[in-house]
């Protein structure tokens, strides 16, 4: 009889257990942000299309947190969502209606931990993930993919242009280890070609 009770509250405890590994699962769940739930937050925003300056009756103290709002959970993807985001130009119609000083700071408040989290997601594969990741980027440069995103950002200011450059090379030096360097080394020597075609400047090789 107490054997069995024994064997009874044992279960008791781990039906408890696994029910808070669920319940602490299905919140986290709930909370991981993908690229669709950013969409969704960008409808629900509906951005007034300040690109040519703020409308009279708009509330630019609203906008600002929504805009804040939005940069938080760009920053919240992981490396797939980050990469679903890119290729579904999640964002993008929401950017072009921002004032010129809206768009810097959004690059302020996205750039440098999208860049970050690229690398450290880069310097955690494989060899043979990361010459994936570096056929992938070669053919989007061959396409002309990479210089047309480029531009977009150029058309911007040059200064976004070079504060991306910049980012970009600051995580890959801070962030990437000895091979990682190395695997992406040809990536590289092709995005200096992009770049001289851009603006005629060479693509910075090192720090």
């Amino acid at each position: 009889m107490a054997k069995r009770r024994i064997i009874l509250q044992a279960v008791l405890v781990l039906a408890l257990v696994w029910a808070v590994v669920f319940a602490i699962r299905s919140y986290a769940g709930s909370k991981r942000v993908t690229a669709d739930n950013i969409e969704h937050a960008i409808d629900d925003a509906d951005f007034e299309d300040w690109s040519q300056g703020p409308s009279i009756d708009g509330d630019p103290e609203l906008r600002e947190q929504k805009l804040n709002e939005i940069a938080g959970m760009f920053n919240r993807l992981d490396f797939s969502e980050r990469q679903k985001a890119r290729e579904d130009r999640v964002g993008e119609a929401m950017f072009a209606r921002l004032t010129n000083d809206e768009k810097e700071r959004f690059v302020d408040l996205t750039l440098r931990k999208s860049m970050e989290t690229f690398m450290e997601a880069v310097d955690a594969m494989t060899p043979a993930e990361r010459e994936k990741i570096v056929a992938d980027g070669l053919r989007e440069i061959e396409e002309g993919r990479t210089e047309e995103e480029m531009q977009r950002a150029r058309e911007v200011s040059d200064e976004l242009l070079a504060k991306v450059t910049k980012e970009g090379l600051r995580a890959y030096f801070e962030k990437a280890g000895a091979d990682t360097k190395l695997d992406l080394a040809p990536l590289l020597e092709a995005m200096d070609g992009v770049m001289k075609g851009l603006s005629g400047n060479e693509f910075p090789m090192r720090e």
